[in-house]
């Protein structure tokens, strides 16, 4: 597989009074790139985003992302563990990597409030779409 990748054009309300994008953007930009890959994933449910809960996020910002120039959110990697899902994702602008970001995503019995394994089903789809 080549890779996840999505393309974001940056908004001005999302920028602060330097021109920089605002790191709560960036947070909701790398939100949209996760969601994105877990639905090429390719579960005939719309809805199948919602059994992943966000457990841990860092960010590093490495540059500046400004406005006026489309962002690249490439998902990097993907690493499978037996209730947890690593997201690697890394956003460059006009070829400068500007941000890397992991999520750490478990998967939830929202009728338990516990974890729960990821099916063996998914677990292919995931190794088999793994930038």
């Amino acid at each position: 597989m080549t890779g996840f990748s999505i393309t974001i054009t940056p908004r001005f309300y999302e920028t602060d009074a330097l021109g920089h994008i605002n790191n709560a953007s960036i947070t909701a930009w790398f939100e949209v790139a996760r969601v994105s890959y877990l639905e090429s994933l390719g579960d005939k449910d719309p809805s199948a985003a919602k059994d992943w809960i966000l457990a841990s996020l860092q960010l590093d910002f490495l540059a500046e992302t400004l406005y006026g120039a489309d962002v690249i959110a490439d998902i990097i990697d993907a690493r499978v563990g037996n209730s947890s899902l690593t997201v690697i994702c890394a956003m460059s602008q006009e070829g400068r990597v500007t941000v890397r970001g992991t999520a750490v995503l478990v998967h939830m019995d929202h009728e338990s409030k516990s974890s729960k394994r990821i099916p063996d089903e998914l677990r292919q789809r995931i190794s088999s779409h793994r930038p």
